[in-house]
């Protein structure tokens, strides 16, 4: 009969496996690459390959997303003080 909570955790959890060893990278490994930095990659080479595309362009969609999130941001705030003033 087992005695103690350890050994009962013990009996019951999973044989543990052996861990791979570590090591350090070399010139032959290749990099690991996510499908969010392949996206992004994608991305970034489709809007290079549009000439229109510009600086402006992409401050004048910068500033109307932030103008959004800080009315959203703006419209929350005035909800929750008109809520706690009640």
């Amino acid at each position: 009969m087992l005695q103690r909570k350890v050994d009962y955790l013990d009996a019951i959890a999973p044989k543990a496996r052996k861990r791979t060893e570590l090591r350090l990278a070399n010139d032959n490994d290749a990099p690991v690459q996510s499908a969010a930095r392949g996206l992004q990659h994608d991305i970034a080479r489709v809007f290079a390959q549009e000439n229109t595309w510009s600086v402006r362009r992409t401050v004048a969609i910068g500033i109307v997303f932030h103008l959004g999130v800080f009315c959203a941001l703006g419209l929350a705030a005035s909800g929750a003080i008109g809520h706690l003033s009640h």
